[in-house]
């Protein structure tokens, strides 16, 4: 979550901005990278799509700067992650694009955050983690909805809409298919990850998770947590700790090396060169998690 003080200066800074030149496309924004390509497969052509949280940054340390303020500002859709991620581009679209729609995918595939814990970045068991984009099926829930979001805002389009939504299901479910076939030797492996962020993705392909450096997002893990982990690592005869670009490198370097791991990365969020696509992304990860586990 941003610190209280720089989102409160930014919001500031929208209030205060003047209103940015009509885009020469509608537009949409949604928070992180993936999300936005899933958002551009189902608008089409005639909309630009962006993405707010920089690839490579974590966000559970992004503060939003004036970049990120001129990116929301033309906005007509703000598509956010939901269940606890990142409440935090409610408030900013509210501020710096007040006409905006704001389309909480989340919700759309079913998963919210408890009451009382929207301001954080839930983690636990599956109901209470964020990261469901990691699904390819949670992913199809969402589309019927988004299409319906779009043609609120352009009645004109919105058999393209659907029709694009249900071609886009189509791609998910032969990814998914491909993910299983991909990870089907490596079923039932246990996996010890960075932070919390593959319960939905281990769920759907029979991977399961023991462990993470980080417990809590945003915190360091403590001596005591890092030595549990290397224990359970050793217990589960491990072979490889999977990393994440976002993370700290200090702290998997001292698990590995106390652990006897070696290091392979995975990414929850993309948006570089090789995992700029959603589909991209996930096949990326599934190569990754096999080569990790299979590892000898």
């Amino acid at each position: 979550m941003p610190r209280p003080s720089t989102l409160a200066f930014v919001l500031a800074a929208c209030a205060c901005a003047g209103r940015p030149a009509a885009p020469d496309r509608m537009v949409a924004v949604a928070t992180i990278s993936p999300l936005a390509d899933v958002v551009a497969h189902v608008a089409g052509p005639g909309w630009g799509v962006r993405s707010l949280i920089p690839p490579g940054m974590s966000p559970h340390v992004f503060e939003p700067t004036p970049k990120e303020v001129r990116l929301v500002a033309p906005a007509r859709l703000v598509v956010t992650v939901g269940a606890g991620y990142d409440v935090w581009a409610a408030k900013l679209a509210a501020a710096c694009a007040s006409e905006a729609r704001i389309f909480d995918a989340g919700a759309a595939a079913g998963i919210t955050a408890d009451s009382g814990e929207e301001e954080g970045h839930v983690h636990g068991d599956l109901g209470h983690d964020p990261h469901w984009w990691l699904s390819p099926p949670l992913v199809a829930k969402t589309l019927p909805a988004l299409a319906r979001e779009l043609a609120a805002l352009d009645p004109a389009g919105a058999a393209g809409y659907r029709d694009r939504a249900v071609a886009f299901a189509g791609e998910l479910s032969r990814l998914d298919e491909e993910i299983a076939l991909t990870l089907r030797p490596v079923a039932g492996s246990s996996i010890v990850t960075a932070h919390n962020a593959w319960g939905y993705f281990a769920e759907r392909y029979g991977l399961k998770p023991v462990g993470s450096i980080e417990p809590v997002p945003g915190r360091e893990p403590s001596p005591r947590e890092i030595r549990e982990l290397v224990v359970a690592a050793r217990r589960e005869h491990l072979r490889t700790l999977f990393t994440e670009p976002q993370f700290p490198p200090e702290a998997a370097r001292v698990v590995a090396s106390e652990a006897g791991l070696r290091v392979e990365t995975v990414d929850p969020i993309g948006g570089v060169k090789g995992r700029i696509g959603y589909e991209e992304l996930l096949r990326y990860d599934a190569r990754a998690f096999r080569g990790g586990l299979e590892t000898r």
